[in-house]
C-alpha cells in the first residue's frame, strides 16, 4: 500500500522554496521525527512525550478547541486549561457574542467586564462546546484498503465506508467522537479522537475597552495594545466525563493544565503555539492562486466594504448602535481586512509568478523519465484547463455566501421558515410537527429581533441585491429577484422600501402573531411574501445551479490535485514538508521577533502600557481608544506589581514568527518549559498572505502578553476569584 513519506533522501531537482526554520504548523503525532531536534536547539526543554503522548499527561491534554452546536468537530477558536478545576483561557473576541448576549442595560458586561465571584455566578454559554483531543492515529492503510483502481465517487464511497468502520470500532463503548482528515490531498489519513464537553460557563472577561482596545481601527495592525482574553470553565458529570448542562455537573478535572509564567518572554525567546488552526493553501497552483486572490478576494472585499460602510454610517448617526453591532462589525471587518491583506501580500511576493517558475521545474522533473511523464507530465496542464471551469462556480458560490445567504441578516432568518413552509406544502398537514416547528421558530424570532436593526438591514439587503445582480451571469440569478426588479423597473430603493415595509418577517409582532395562530395561512403569509421569495431564491439557485455542478467539477479537480501533490512530494523529498492546516491540532514554533514590515519600517516585538495611554491621549474623541480610569491611575503610579519588564514597563502585546492562520485565535503561546506566556489573537496585516506562502521577514502572529493578563486580573479586576485559582510561576 502506498504511504506518504515525509522524510526521504535528496533528489537532483528541488523546488527553490526550502522550508524556513519557523515555518509550518506541524502534527504533534509526527513532531518527534520531524522538528523536535530543531526545537530543542532553539530552546525547548520538554521531551517529545511531554508535548504529545497517549500514555501520560502532556501539553495536548491542556489544549482544546471551541465549537458551536452542529459544528461536526470543526472548531472556530482554541483555549487552554489553566487550573485543575476546568478553568480555560481564550481570546475575548472568540466568545464576545456570549458576553454581548449576557449584557443588559442594568448589567452591561461589555462596558464593565464580566467578573464572577463564585461558581454560582458563572453563566452557561448555551451552544458552546469544547473538543479535547484524546489521540491521533495514522489510519492511511486501513482507509485506502480496497481502493486500488477505484476513482471518483466509487473511491470516495469506499473511503467513507472504511472510515466509518474504523470510527465505530474506536468509539465503541465510549462517549468519544471521531473526525477523519486527509493530508496532502488524499495521500495520508489521520483519525482524530475527541471528547466533547457541552457545559461551558463564562467566568471572567475584562471590559471591551481593554479587550477590544483600538476596535476595528487596529485590527491586523501593529503596534497593538489589546487585552484580548477571557476565562471560562468546563463542567463534567460526577465521573468527570462529558455531559450536557446540569446543575449537578462539576468543574472538569483535566489531566494537565498550563502553569502561568509571571516572568513572560523577551526578544528572541523560543516559543511554540498549540491550537486548532483553520486552513492554509500552501500548495495551491499558480492559476488557482491567481483566481482566488485577484478575482474571488477582490469581489468579496468589495461586498464587505459595502456592508461596513452602511453599518459604520448608521453608527455615526446613532452611536447607541455601536454595542449592538460590535460583534458583527468585527466579524465582517476581520475577513475584509484579511482578504485585502492577502491581495497585498501575494502581490508583494509576486507569488503567482514565483509559483509559475516552480511549476516549470516540476514539469521538467515530471518529464525527465518516461515513468514520471506518464503519470505527472501533463497533470498541471489538465488542472489548469479544468480549473477555468470551476472558477465560475467558485465565484458564484462566493456571491451566494457573501451577498445572498450572509448578505443581510433577514435572509438567513427567513431561511429558517422553509421547514414550516414544507410542512404546510403536504396534502395532509401534521399538526404536531407544525406546532413543534412554530415553537422552535418562536424562540429564534425573539433571539433575532433582540439585536436587529430594520434600516441597516434594509440598506444592506438593497445593496447586496444590486451587487449580486450586476456581477452574476443570468443562470445564477434567482427568478424572484429578476421578476421583482422588473416589476419595479430596476428601482431597488423603492423595491427594498416596500417589500420590507409589507413583509411578515421584518416585524416581530407580526411574526409572533403568525406563529401563535393555529389557523395560520402559510401560503399567503409566507409563500406570497416578496421578501421570502427573493431570500429563498438565493438558496434555490445555490442548490439547483451551483452546489451540485461545482461539486462534480471539484471532484475531478481533486483527483488531478492528488496526482500533482503525489509528484510534488516525491520531487521535494529532501525536506520534511508540513501539511496544510485543516482544523486538527497543530504546533508551530519560533521566537519572539520583530518584523521588517516594509522599506524603512521596523516593528519592535513588544508594546507596553505606555502605548495604550499614548493612543488614548491622541484619540480622545474616538471611543475605540477609550481606556478605563482605573487603568490610567495604575499607569500614573507605575503600579504594575511584579509584571513589569527590566525597564519597569508593563508589556501588553508581542510578536512571534511562529506560523499561524485564521482559527488560531486563543491558542496558548508556550515557552520552552511548557508555561503559558501569551495568547495568540491576530496577525500583522503585511503577513496574512502566509496562508499561501510564509515570509520570514513579515509573517508574524500577535499575542497578548500573559503579564498584561495577570496585571488585569490582579490589579484591575474587582474579583480575586480567578486570579487565586491560577498556578503562577
Amino acid at each position: 500500500m502506498r504511504r506518504l513519506l515525509l522524510s526521504c533522501v535528496l533528489t537532483t531537482i528541488l523546488l527553490p522554496t526550502q522550508l524556513i526554520a519557523d515555518e509550518g504548523m506541524w502534527l504533534p503525532l509526527l513532531l518527534k521525527n520531524q522538528k523536535f531536534s530543531q526545537m530543542r536547539k532553539m530552546g525547548l526543554k520538554l521531551s517529545a512525550e511531554e508535548i504529545y503522548s497517549i500514555n501520560q499527561a502532556c501539553l495536548k491534554d491542556a489544549v482544546i478547541g471551541l465549537m458551536g452546536e452542529g459544528a461536526n468537530l470543526r472548531s472556530y477558536g482554541t483555549a487552554s486549561f489553566v487550573s485543575d478545576s476546568g478553568l480555560i483561557i481564550t481570546n475575548y473576541h472568540v466568545v464576545m457574542s456570549y458576553i454581548e448576549r449576557f449584557s443588559t442595560p442594568e448589567n452591561d458586561f461589555l462596558k464593565y467586564g464580566y467578573w464572577a465571584n463564585n461558581r454560582s455566578e458563572e453563566s452557561l454559554c448555551r451552544g458552546l462546546q469544547v473538543k479535547q483531543l484524546i489521540r491521533m492515529v495514522d489510519v492511511t492503510e486501513e482507509i485506502l484498503e480496497g481502493t486500488d483502481g477505484l476513482t471518483g465517487r466509487t473511491k470516495k464511497d469506499k473511503i467513507d465506508e472504511n472510515g466509518k468502520k474504523i470510527a465505530d470500532r474506536e468509539t465503541k463503548g465510549t462517549k468519544y467522537e471521531v473526525r477523519m482528515q486527509s493530508l496532502f490531498g488524499n495521500s495520508q489519513y489521520i483519525m482524530n479522537v475527541y471528547a466533547v464537553y457541552r457545559d461551558v460557563r463564562m467566568v471572567a472577561a475584562p471590559p471591551m475597552a481593554i479587550a477590544k482596545f483600538g476596535g476595528n481601527s487596529d485590527n491586523y495592525k501593529w503596534p497593538r495594545h489589546t487585552g484580548d482574553f477571557a476565562l471560562l470553565r468546563v463542567y463534567a458529570n460526577n465521573k468527570n466525563m462529558p455531559a450536557s448542562y446540569s446543575k449537578n455537573n462539576r468543574p472538569y478535572k483535566p489531566v494537565h493544565f498550563l502553569p502561568v509564567s509571571s516572568k513572560g518572554v523577551k526578544d528572541q525567546d523560543f516559543v511554540m503555539i498549540m491550537g486548532f488552526p483553520g486552513s492554509t493553501r500552501e500548495y495551491v497552483p499558480s492559476f488557482a492562486l491567481d483566481k482566488i486572490i485577484y478575482n474571488q478576494n477582490a469581489h468579496k472585499v468589495a461586498i464587505r466594504k459595502e456592508k461596513l460602510d452602511i453599518i459604520n454610517n448608521a453608527i455615526e448617526e446613532n452611536p447607541s448602535l455601536k454595542f449592538r453591532y460590535t460583534t458583527r462589525l468585527s466579524s465582517i471587518g476581520n475577513s475584509y481586512l484579511r482578504w485585502k491583506g492577502e491581495i497585498m501580500g501575494v502581490s508583494r511576493m509576486d507569488l503567482v509568478n514565483v509559483k509559475k517558475k516552480e511549476e516549470e521545474l516540476f514539469n521538467k522533473w515530471a518529464n525527465s523519465t518516461p515513468e514520471r511523464a506518464a503519470k505527472y507530465g501533463s497533470v498541471l496542464k489538465e488542472m489548469e484547463e479544468h480549473y477555468q471551469k470551476v472558477a465560475e462556480y467558485n465565484l458564484a458560490y462566493d456571491y451566494f455566501n457573501e451577498a445572498g445567504l450572509n448578505g443581510s441578516e433577514i435572509v438567513p432568518f427567513i431561511g429558517k421558515f422553509e421547514k414550516m413552509a414544507a410542512i404546510y406544502s403536504r396534502q395532509k398537514i401534521d399538526d404536531k410537527k407544525a406546532s413543534a416547528e412554530a415553537k422552535r421558530l418562536m424562540g429564534l424570532t425573539h433571539q433575532f429581533f433582540n439585536n436587529w436593526d430594520y434600516e441597516i438591514d434594509r440598506k444592506i439587503f438593497r445593496n447586496m441585491m444590486v451587487k449580486y445582480y450586476e456581477n452574476m451571469p443570468n443562470k445564477f440569478k434567482p427568478e424572484a429577484m429578476v421578476r421583482y426588479l422588473t416589476i419595479y423597473n430596476g428601482d431597488v430603493e423603492k423595491l427594498s422600501q416596500e417589500i420590507f415595509a409589507n413583509s411578515l418577517f421584518t416585524n416581530k409582532e407580526r411574526v409572533i402573531s403568525f406563529l401563535e395562530d393555529s389557523n395560520r395561512n402559510v401560503q399567503k403569509e409566507i409563500k406570497e411574501d416578496p421578501l421570502y421569495a427573493i431570500s429563498i431564491g438565493y438558496y434555490m439557485i445555490n442548490v439547483d445551479r451551483i452546489v451540485r455542478q461545482r461539486g462534480d467539477l471539484q471532484a475531478r479537480l481533486q483527483e488531478l490535485n492528488d496526482i500533482y501533490l503525489e509528484g510534488y512530494m516525491q520531487m521535494n523529498n529532501a525536506s520534511t514538508l508540513y501539511p496544510d492546516a485543516n482544523n486538527s491540532l497543530r504546533i508551530s514554533y519560533g521566537r519572539v521577533s520583530g518584523a521588517n514590515a516594509q522599506d524603512g519600517l521596523w516593528y519592535d516585538p513588544f508594546t507596553t502600557l505606555d502605548g495604550v495611554l499614548s493612543k488614548y491621549l491622541n484619540n480622545m474623541e474616538d471611543p475605540n481608544f477609550y481606556i478605563p480610569k482605573k487603568i490610567r491611575d495604575l499607569h500614573s503610579n507605575a503600579d504594575y506589581g511584579k509584571y513589569s519588564d527590566k525597564n519597569n514597563q508593563l508589556p501588553v502585546n508581542f510578536l512571534t514568527n511562529a506560523h499561524t492562520t485564521s482559527g488560531s485565535s486563543g491558542s496558548p503561546i508556550i515557552n520552552g518549559k511548557g508555561e503559558l506566556v501569551g495568547l495568540n489573537f491576530d496577525r500583522i496585516w503585511e503577513g496574512v498572505a502566509s496562508d499561501y506562502r510564509y515570509d520570514k521577514e513579515i509573517s508574524r502572529a500577535i499575542a497578548v502578553d500573559i503579564r498584561y493578563v495577570l496585571f488585569i486580573l490582579d490589579k484591575y479586576s474587582p474579583s480575586r476569584y480567578v486570579f487565586d485559582e491560577l498556578s503562577i510561576i
